[in-house]
């Protein structure tokens, strides 16, 4: 995808994945940011780079057998793309592995504030900037 479409639209919400396994702490695997003409989801793919790919959420899921469940919510303020809902997207930034070219890392920057999204270990994490 390129990304550029994505500059200049306005956040109007945001989804995420929580993922539970038994009594542990729910963990956040992915999220749909829900801009004002288009919703991508913001994850890490199985090799771990870090995607952006349009998409709608999907349904959760059990998976009893194992222990675990999936939850589509609306995201808690924990995630940081929480804080910019309202505000444009001003600008997007991308960095890639010198050694394999998949992407990485993610700057997201709004009016007022950034987050840096990247794979780390396979799994996202996003901070502010």
């Amino acid at each position: 995808m390129d990304v550029t479409a994505l500059e200049n639209l306005r956040l109007a919400g945001v989804v995420a994945s929580q993922f539970t396994h038994r009594s542990e702490a729910p963990v956040i695997g992915e999220v749909w940011l829900r801009f004002e003409a288009l919703t991508v989801n913001l994850g890490v793919a199985a090799d771990w780079e870090l995607r952006i790919d349009p998409e709608e959420p999907g349904e959760g899921y059990v998976m009893e057998e194992l222990g675990s469940r999936v939850d589509v919510i609306t995201a808690p303020d924990e995630v940081p793309f929480v804080r910019y809902i309202g505000q444009r997207l001003r600008r997007l930034v991308e960095e890639f592995d010198d050694l394999s070219g998949q992407r990485m890392r993610m700057s997201f920057e709004f009016e007022d504030g950034a987050v840096i999204a990247r794979s780390w270990g396979g799994d996202l994490q996003m901070t502010h900037a």
